[in-house]
């Protein structure tokens, strides 16, 4: 297993499928701005299912959890080829986690809800943006290990391990109104190419 140490007991280290349940609760933690979100979801598991574990079970390679003290505090996961992930998770993938969620007893709540529909609309995105920016990136750190710089060491570890498999640029998807990410992203070279009252969609060339 791939591991850097990043100082102070902290390590990240290549994810595994031992790793889904960590990755699962980091992206609920992370789901309100960077901020927990556990009060706004009665489907837990729902976030994380549609935005961090489709990368650890077919995109492992690009797939990094932020371990400290033994304990999983954030990931970063990419695919190299985002037209080709989508098309294996259309086939693979997204079939399974539907029906997982198809029949709910829980009363859910409006974001519950916002993201069942986010669900529904799974699929492919921007051919032009794809082409342009073939890979793609996603990245949490739960609050309490946010503002130490090991965002900046994740994020600078998977742009080489993207441009070195051969990838000439890089896109991700972000909140409209997270302006402390924005700050963020744009350090590394990253432009907004998209924009809506949603969200944003950046991307950096190789």
């Amino acid at each position: 297993m791939k591991e850097w140490n990043l100082g102070s007991g902290v390590v990240l280290r290549s994810a595994t499928l031992a790793d889904l349940p960590a990755l699962l609760s980091i992206c609920l933690k992370t789901a309100d701005s960077g901020k927990d979100a556990t009060h706004l979801h009665n489907l837990p598991d729902l976030v994380g299912d549609i935005y961090a574990a489709p990368y650890a079970i077919h995109e492992p390679n690009f797939a990094y959890v932020l371990v400290a003290s033994e304990r999983a505090v954030g990931y970063v996961l990419g695919a190299l080829d985002t037209s080709k992930f989508e098309s294996t998770l259309v086939t693979e993938y997204w079939p399974h986690i539907k029906e997982k969620y198809q029949s709910i007893s829980t009363a859910l709540l409006k974001n519950d809800v916002e993201l069942l529909a986010e669900l529904d609309k799974q699929g492919f995105g921007d051919v032009a943006i794809n082409a342009q920016y073939p890979s793609h990136l996603h990245i949490d750190i739960i609050e309490s290990h946010q503002g130490f710089g090991y965002g900046k060491a994740m994020i600078e570890h998977l742009l080489n391990e993207l441009r070195n498999a051969g990838s000439h640029g890089v896109h991700l998807h972000m909140s409209a109104t997270n302006e402390r990410a924005l700050l963020f992203y744009q350090k590394f070279g990253f432009s907004e190419v998209y924009s809506d009252e949603n969200e944003k969609i950046l991307a950096l060339d190789f």
